[in-house]
């Protein structure tokens, strides 16, 4: 069981020539967790991902659709907002929200956001994969 947050699925879904390791580790252990915020943050991403000229409007559509077959199990924020507060000193609150559902969920957080995996304040096991896209 994984908590996945926004970089680490769109290096998967989204990269040119995605993370090995990082796909390797999300077949291994298909069982994924987000917070609702996931969604989204994808579409956001993949939208200025075709703004950008950095993938197409036919790229972006087969990886909205490689986002929909991953079997996420979605978390409101609710429960998690007094946490997300804590977090406030070091991290953005929707960062926050991913660290906060991994450390409630006692499950490590696959990311591929270097400056989130060198936040302090947090009990969070990361895993760090390549850049995202």
């Amino acid at each position: 069981m994984l908590v996945v947050d926004t970089s680490a699925v769109l290096e998967a879904i989204a990269a040119a020539s995605p993370d090995r390791g990082l796909v390797d580790r999300l077949a291994a252990d298909g069982d994924l967790h987000a917070p609702h915020l996931l969604d989204v943050e994808v579409l956001h991403a993949l939208r200025g991902l075709v703004r950008g000229r950095k993938l197409s409007g036919d790229r972006a559509a087969d990886a909205r659709a490689d986002f929909a077959d991953l079997a996420i199990v979605r978390y409101g924020h609710e429960p998690l907002a007094d946490r997300i507060w804590g977090l406030r000193d070091n991290l953005t609150a929707y960062d926050g929200a991913f660290v906060a559902l991994a450390e409630a969920l006692e499950l490590p957080l696959l990311t591929c956001d270097r400056r989130l995996a060198s936040a302090p304040g947090h009990s969070a096991q990361l895993e760090v994969y390549g850049a995202a896209v």
